[in-house]
């Protein structure tokens, strides 16, 4: 045997070189028959990338190419990882309601996400259960009400800040995003930043570096093949700079400690009061076996706390900026606004949480706003066992992705998907329409839990403004804007408008 491997042209080293190479490659694109095996067509992948290299003009720009050339469910890869798209709408209310038990999960992220652990972003199965049974009611209409007073007094200063920089040429996603970090500050943890006159505050400043994350890491995370991107896990790899994520963690820790150490906390009325009350300190000791009970552990509080703090602030000030800037090409569909807000105040005398319930027509405008410009482009879901519906078979383990921001641009869904016409959410336009071709704010259990208070605080800072103000255009408004590449709503280059003092009275508009 020796004498005969010495015949060969290349040592043994080398030929052992190669079969090991060769079984990695094989290892690297099997996941690739996943779909062929499925009879589910969609784009070639390219081996350690898989489809990622598409993503180059944005998300949302390779799932329409998709979209349109594979029909409504198709399959892609990002690295190895074989990705089931759906856009069918029937599919995905089946998947996100009707057989939400065997697609309650999302995608296991591993370490990027740990700095949010215990949240309902990252929990599963009867955890998440259990902590969105105890967080559902701290955002209840009733809760929400008792909180809407500071939201107007964060709404107010907005329209302070608006009247010193009349005339001059703003960008709405800095000074609404202000706005929205007074607003989560105050009603989330009854602390008080005032960001829109405090730029620099700490609060602020650690807010945008997490918000700047690099998503070079994210795709050199997913890219990096198995067994290699275990070690991203044993350093503790995450998408958040560290310094951020640790500041806003620390900043929760102290607050809790000082409500727990104070009596005088007990009538507060805030998101953080609230998930203390359910607090159940049995379930911070991870050695104790078992009945815990019901209720949140201390570190289910911190990681809720900090989901809720940042995510309630980014999207919702691209939300409220984007929804000005629609008003602002859109004069007509504003001033019938600003006269559906004048006669509501006139009718109520102000304008505050009830008020704001009567705004449908703004409500509308919203709407359509995240019609166009959806705060998450994709959502995804696990599947937990093999599964078939209408046709489809969905193995256990396959991550199913929802596109958002396809769907909300079909024009078989949305005649002239592009143009906004905030009619689209009248009550007779959505009668006619299925409920899930609009996805927001996701589908089904796990759809978003902070939509109603997302809402109030976006219709309550358009109303004050608009009160008082017109959008307009200016210089730097950009048409089209341009959408950041990743899964959000960010706009590249700001949102530029300007504001100037409401002169005509906008009761005599036209309805």
């Amino acid at each position: 045997m020796a004498a005969m491997l010495h015949l060969l042209p290349l040592s043994p080293s080398w030929v052992l070189l190669g079969v090991c190479l060769l079984f990695y490659y094989l290892y690297l694109t099997w996941p690739f028959r996943t779909f062929k095996k499925l009879g589910i067509s969609g784009p070639k992948p390219v081996l350690n990338f898989g489809n990622f290299l598409s993503y180059k003009k944005g998300s949302h720009v390779f799932d329409m190419d998709c979209y349109k050339k594979y029909g409504k469910v198709y399959g892609i890869y990002e690295g190895r990882q074989p990705i089931l798209m759906i856009g069918d709408l029937g599919l995905i209310k089946e998947i996100t309601v009707k057989q939400f038990h065997k697609f309650n999960n999302r995608q296991d992220l591993g370490s990027i996400l740990k700095p949010f652990a215990g949240s309902l972003f990252v929990l599963k199965d009867t955890d998440w259960k259990r902590v969105r049974g105890a967080i559902s009611p701290t955002l209840s209409s009733s809760k929400l009400k008792q909180m809407s007073t500071l939201v107007e007094k964060c709404a107010d200063g907005l329209v302070s800040s608006l009247t010193q920089e009349r005339g001059a040429m703003i960008d709405m996603k800095e000074i609404f995003s202000a706005y929205a970090m007074d607003v989560i500050s105050s009603t989330a943890f009854g602390v008080d930043i005032d960001a829109l006159n405090n730029p620099d505050h700490p609060f602020v400043t650690h807010a945008k570096a997490i918000f700047d994350m690099n998503l070079l890491k994210m795709y050199l995370y997913i890219m990096v093949p198995p067994p290699f991107n275990y070690l991203f896990t044993l350093w503790g790899f995450t998408f958040f700079p560290k310094f951020a994520t640790d500041f806003f963690k620390h900043t929760v820790e102290r607050v809790m400690k000082m409500r727990q150490d104070s009596a005088d906390n007990t009538e507060r009325v805030d998101f953080l009061q609230l998930m203390l009350k359910a607090h159940n300190k049995h379930r911070d000791e991870t050695a104790r076996s078992g009945t815990l009970g019901p209720g949140l552990s201390k570190q289910e509080i911190v990681g809720n706390s900090m989901i809720f703090w940042l995510v309630g602030y980014d999207t919702t000030a691209n939300t409220i900026a984007l929804t000005a800037y629609n008003l602002a090409l859109s004069q007509e569909a504003q001033d019938r606004a600003a006269g559906e807000i004048h006669r509501v105040v006139q009718n109520r005398g102000k304008l505050d949480y009830e008020a704001v319930h009567e705004l449908h027509y703004l409500e509308m405008c919203v709407n359509e706003t995240l019609r166009i410009y959806p705060g998450a482009k994709r959502f995804d879901r696990v599947c937990r066992e093999d599964t078939d519906i209408n046709g489809l078979h969905i193995p256990a383990g396959m991550n199913v992705n929802f596109p958002v921001w396809v769907i909300h641009h079909d024009p078989e869904l949305w005649p002239e998907p592009d143009k906004f016409r905030p009619e689209r959410f009248s009550k007779e336009e959505m009668a006619c329409r299925d409920p899930y071709a609009f996805l927001t704010f996701g589908a089904g259990p796990r759809a978003c839990v902070g939509m109603r208070l997302a809402m109030l605080e976006i219709k309550l800072a358009l109303a004050k403004v608009l009160e008082k103000f017109r959008f307009v255009t200016c210089e730097k408004t950009e048409v089209p804007l341009r959408l950041a590449n990743n899964n959000g709503n960010k706009v590249e280059g700001g949102v530029w408008l300007k504001v100037e003092s409401r002169n005509q009275d906008p009761s005599s508009v036209n309805m």
